[in-house]
């Protein structure tokens, strides 16, 4: 394992996925999920096409019998987990969805451990736990009521049809990682999952006759998602699932995810950061310092 890659890549990609959360807030109010996320792809593989001198077209060379593959990066990683988070906004609250979120470290360990043979120590599931602990205590408002209070409905298990959808996509790339590199693998994930997305979008949503009028902040944040969270930010993860693994990396970025969540929501809404919240980090760095022991 590359330290330092394991210390920067996974809080680094926690950062950019928290940005598409403030990005995403501006931007719901001008288009419906799936254009939004339709857009976004779009420059996401419009950035990343744009990357293809450094890389050489050399990049894209797949073997034939990876396409399923690279094509279900798409259609898991890309399509199914925004397609199962928004619908469960439908039928749930956001409480319940940032709740069943927080466990996809669980469910991505679960999985790995079964299907790829992933194991990692004691003190690594510990630190997995303990940095839930962390998370569940930041999603609640440390009242443990508030958990046991909710009631799960059809919208918790499409949410929790997105979290694995989401653990699979993390397996997927695990076994492709062996052959290819993250800038490949990021690619064609995006590639098919505009794709699928150009086909679906009109479909479920029709064709907005006033995108042309939407708003500069709505264009600010979709190039944030398309760019950042979309194009460089499955990019590290992509990267970091290579280095450490789907558990630790999952683990990793979805621990940090709703601190850094915090930190914006104090910059951009002046929402406070109280002792709770500084309480939760602490146990969620506990946590992870765990999870990153050999």
């Amino acid at each position: 394992m590359n330290s330092k890659k394991a210390i920067f890549l996974p809080p680094i990609t926690g950062l950019t996925f928290a940005g598409s959360f403030v990005a995403g807030k501006y931007a719901i109010f001008d288009m419906p999920p799936l254009t939004i996320t339709l857009l976004r792809y779009i420059i996401a593989l419009i950035f990343l096409g744009l990357l293809l001198p450094y890389y050489k077209l050399q990049a894209l060379k797949v073997n034939n019998r990876d396409l399923p593959k690279l094509a279900l990066l798409g259609l898991l990683g890309v399509i199914g987990y925004h397609f199962f988070f928004f619908s469960s906004l439908n039928y749930t609250a956001v409480a319940n969805t940032a709740i069943i979120n927080a466990t996809s470290p669980v469910i991505t360990g679960f999985l790995a451990s079964i299907f790829i043979r992933e194991r990692l120590s004691g003190i690594n599931y510990t630190g997995i736990l303990i940095a839930l602990v962390g998370v569940l205590i930041l999603l609640t408002g440390g009242k443990i009521e508030n958990l046991t209070g909710l009631n799960f409905n059809f919208g918790d298990i499409l949410m929790l049809c997105a979290v694995v959808s989401w653990a699979i996509y993390a397996l997927i790339v695990k076994t492709l990682m062996i052959k290819y590199s993250g800038y490949n693998v990021t690619f064609y994930g995006a590639l098919f999952g505009v794709l699928i997305l150009a086909v679906i979008t009109p479909i479920f949503e029709g064709v907005n006759p006033h995108i042309g009028e939407i708003g500069p902040t709505t264009v600010y944040s979709i190039l944030y998602m398309g760019i950042i969270a979309s194009g460089v930010g499955y990019f590290l993860y992509n990267q970091s699932v290579h280095e450490i693994g789907p558990t630790r990396t999952s683990s990793y970025v979805y621990s940090t995810v709703p601190v850094f969540v915090a930190v914006l929501a104090f910059l951009f809404f002046a929402e406070p950061i109280t002792l709770l919240i500084l309480l939760s980090i602490l146990l969620i760095i506990t946590g992870l310092h765990l999870v990153l022991r050999k």
